[in-house]
């Protein structure tokens, strides 16, 4: 497909200019297909450190070991432990506010990486953030077929909304270390290639549990392993396991085993 070519080659030019001349680059990896893109192609132009955080039985951990073992990539594993859990989400509320429970839960994962990141003496860290919204990634997308909703009206308004959420989340935890948080999927013109693909392309029909086929086909063709290019998207809170570990320390605190009464308690 032509455009599927257009698309990989203006994804490689954009990691290419996000890289610049950096020696090693650091990027948050989940070991799914947007990450997996975002580690080969900078594999192209730099060497590419992969930071995956989650607890023992993570599915993102799994992944990852799999997906970096491919790629012959340096893996640095996060660990959740409930120290690092707890001071995660009190200082990404200093950073962010408490407006929004997911928002913090979604942010103390990315201000554990960043802290790391920071360890390692990097100012810049590479996502593979804003394909899904692009790319139909997410399963409310199905669902709005099923329901007779226009999914591709949902997806607009997600990319229409994804700058707000960056600069409310993501930007300003990664600053706040001193790191500018980049992803190849921002790039312009990746943008209006990704606005003007056929929604069939990516989300087949309201039986497509896989979706974002047209990323899945580009990481296979950069060498992904099967188990990558059909693993199903999972959400960051529950590929790294950190929902599940605060419901934990919520339950063992005596109080309902969920993430909003734990943020209420602190």
């Amino acid at each position: 497909m032509e455009k599927k070519k257009l698309l990989a080659n203006y994804l490689s030019k954009s990691v290419s200019e996000l890289v610049g001349n950096r020696k090693e680059v650091p990027i948050s990896f989940s070991g799914g297909v947007d990450s997996f893109i975002t580690a080969a192609l900078t594999k192209k132009y730099s060497v590419p450190i992969l930071y995956t955080i989650g607890n023992e039985n993570s599915k993102d951990l799994i992944y990852s070991k799999i997906a970096a073992e491919s790629l012959g990539c340096q893996l640095e594993v996060i660990n959740l432990s409930d120290n690092d859990i707890v001071n995660g989400i009190e200082k990404t509320i200093e950073i962010i506010g408490k407006r929004n429970s997911l928002d913090v839960l979604i942010g103390s994962t990315f201000y554990l990486i960043a802290k790391r990141i920071q360890e390692n003496n990097f100012n810049v860290c590479l996502s593979g953030q804003g394909a899904d919204e692009l790319f139909f990634g997410y399963d409310k997308y199905r669902r709005a077929l099923v329901k007779g909703e226009d999914p591709i009206q949902l997806r607009n308004k997600d990319v229409a909304e994804l700058k707000e959420i960056l600069v409310r989340r993501e930007y300003k935890i990664f600053e706040s270390f001193g790191i500018k948080f980049l992803s190849p999927f921002l790039d312009k013109e990746v943008k209006k290639i990704g606005m003007d693909l056929e929604i069939e392309v990516n989300l087949r029909d309201k039986n497509d549990d896989l979706r974002k086929h047209v990323l899945r086909e580009i990481a296979a063709d950069l060498g992904a392993p099967p188990e990558i290019v059909n693993r199903k998207k999972k959400a960051l809170q529950y590929g790294s396991g950190i929902l599940e570990d605060i419901r934990r320390i919520s339950k063992k605190k005596g109080l309902a085993s969920s993430l909003n009464a734990y943020l209420e308690s602190i």
